[in-house]
């Protein structure tokens, strides 16, 4: 049986009107439906409670509109938590797989008192979106609440391992939690290096320096090279007064061999790494002179420290090349080195100096070189270590020094060069 559907009818033409005209009027609701609901679910727009009640009656089958209800019926002043409860607990019977949905209904039963339920609805949530960061946040914080610590660390390390940034947050939280336990923060903060650099400068901000060495100490070399965390740890320290302990450190990451010289890259050989020069040279920029590693120029070796100045009058240089290095309270030290320069002119030459690192007190300074033009010449100087705070290891700074003798004086310029530092124990 074959049925045909004439069109030249004015019957048939005007019922496929009408079914057209209600298809399309159907399609608009549908349209308008999903814009409705879509736009008040929104997070990003701000809806007030009383706002959602009319659409919610309108459309009171739609999970989203009941779960956004339900949150903003939390966060009222008179609110009403059982009615919250209600449309998270709806909203999840509209849509039993979405685990968002069980996330509100926690923070209802929590902000009623319930934190058991509260803890129930997040283990439905992680049960169905086991891989989500914010639902382990979530869980971890509420644990805490309850006072299961122990229980909550595994859930931030996983909160951690899929965002980062809370990290820093997760071990406030955690140590004050704790109470300083330094275990527990070391549980949520696993093997990751960065994390564990991370570990270790919080750890040295509470104090706890051993501790806090320990975890650093831990980590590969070229792990601590790479990360930022590792000089500012380093600083931290040298900040604090705690030179052995830096030393010690810095010496593991630019190399064994640095631990053994008491003056290290005395002879300018080895690159002054960027952000590992807490124990080698550094430099300050200077307007009255250049300074920079001469690889044309070398007493032995290759290299030399070069000090081009610049002419300018009242020349004025002060630390603006210097090492911090270890001493022992109350010994006498020889500190050697050899100088050239050509075409110097000035009224009273540079000096090797030494200065106490805490209260910048000079200990002794060398004589000054001489003007002209000469070859290498030795030039040495003999100090007493100062007494430190601790009375254990100290640390003096080693620098050149340029400073005029009187308010003005005649520029200095033409180049000085320095190389072969070494320092040693002294019998004097």
């Amino acid at each position: 049986m074959v049925f045909e559907l004439n069109l030249d009818k004015p019957v048939a033409r005007a019922s496929l009107a009408i079914v057209a005209v209600a298809f399309s009027a159907a399609l608009v609701l549908i349209v308008f439906y999903q814009f409705v609901i879509g736009t008040l679910a929104d997070d990003r727009l701000q809806v007030t409670r009383n706002l959602l009640e009319i659409p919610l009656e309108r459309f009171p089958n739609s999970s989203r509109l009941n779960a956004r209800f339900a949150q903003n019926e939390i966060v009222e002043s008179d609110r009403d938590l059982a009615r919250a409860e209600f449309h998270a607990q709806r909203a999840i019977n509209l849509s039993p797989y979405d685990y968002r949905l069980r996330m509100t209904l926690a923070a209802a039963k929590e902000a009623n008192g319930d934190r058991a339920a509260a803890e129930d609805a997040l283990k439905e949530a992680l049960a169905l979106a086991p891989a989500n960061g914010d639902v382990h946040w979530r869980m971890a914080n509420l644990l805490v609440r309850e006072g299961k610590l122990s229980e909550s660390l595994d859930h931030f390390k996983a909160a951690i391992g899929y965002n980062g940034d809370l990290f820093g947050a997760t071990l406030d939280l955690i140590w004050r939690a704790s109470r300083g336990n330094v275990d527990a923060v070391t549980r949520v903060t696993g093997e990751d290096p960065k994390a564990k650099l991370k570990l270790a400068r919080f750890l040295l901000q509470q104090s706890r320096v051993a501790e806090a060495v320990a975890v650093l100490s831990s980590v590969d070399r070229s792990a601590r090279l790479a990360s930022s965390d590792s000089p500012a740890f380093l600083n931290s320290l040298i900040a604090g007064g705690q030179f052995e302990v830096a030393h010690g450190l810095w010496s593991s990451i630019v190399g064994d061999d640095a631990h053994s010289a008491l003056i290290w890259n005395g002879g300018f050989e080895s690159d002054i790494l960027r952000d590992f020069a807490q124990f080698d040279w550094s430099f300050a920029p200077s307007e009255y002179a250049r300074l920079n590693i001469d690889a044309t120029v070398a007493h032995s070796g290759s290299r030399s420290l070069k000090i081009a100045f610049a002419g300018r009058d009242t020349t004025n240089l002060d630390n603006g090349v210097k090492q911090l290095v270890m001493v022992q309270p109350g010994v006498h030290y020889k500190i050697e080195c050899y100088v050239k320069t050509s075409e110097l002119v000035t009224s009273e030459g540079p000096k090797v100096a030494v200065t106490a690192s805490d209260s910048g007190e000079l200990l002794v300074e060398s004589n000054p070189v001489a003007a002209g033009s000469s070859d290498w010449q030795p030039l040495s100087v003999v100090f007493v270590a100062p007494l430190s705070k601790s009375g254990d290891s100290s640390a003096v700074y080693v620098s050149i020094k340029r400073k005029p003798k009187y308010s003005y004086d005649e520029p200095t310029k033409g180049s000085v060069w320095y190389d072969d530092f070494t320092m040693r124990v002294s019998s004097q």
